[in-house]
């Protein structure tokens, strides 16, 4: 009975040495799982700080990005502006253009009266120079005979008036 009393010891201890080792077992085979399943949280840490360093350069881009794009809108604004006012300006000049080119037409007609005045004018001079030449001819011809022309005289003196 002492043997059958240790069998049943043994075996009660053997039964509970065997839950113990099937429980470290399992504890184990969780220890094994949870081991690999850090490993696997570890990762994805790692690969969420990569995540974040790219996102936080993304976001730098995008600052960067967004201080350019409120640049070329001022510099938008600008241009426009100065459009605007080279439009203004290029209309003034037209306008100016256009008085222009009307005050050298009228220019140019009043040049054409001048130059048909002057030529009537030159007709004028051409007759008032001979008229001095016959003249100062006539005065020659008196200093060289004294007084003997000055019936003639009279007479060119009446021919005038």
């Amino acid at each position: 009975m002492d043997r059958i009393g240790k069998y049943e010891d043994l075996n009660k201890k053997y039964m509970d040495l065997e839950s113990r080792s099937t429980e470290i077992t399992k504890e184990e085979s969780k220890r094994k799982v949870f081991e690999a399943v850090e490993a696997e949280l570890a990762i994805k840490k790692n690969e969420i700080k990569v995540m974040r360093i790219k996102l936080d350069k993304e976001r730098e881009k995008m600052k960067y990005l967004d201080e350019k794009l409120a640049a070329m809108e001022k510099h938008k604004d600008q241009i426009d502006a100065n459009n605007a006012a080279l439009n203004r300006t290029n209309m003034l000049l037209i306008e100016k253009i256009t008085k222009t080119d009307d005050q050298m037409d009228k220019a140019a007609a009043h040049a054409q009266i001048i130059r048909i005045n002057v030529q009537n004018m030159g007709g004028d001079i051409i007759c008032y120079r001979q008229s001095l030449a016959k003249t100062d001819a006539f005065l020659r011809k008196i200093e060289n005979r004294d007084f003997a022309f000055l019936s003639l005289a009279r007479e060119f003196v009446e021919e005038r008036d």
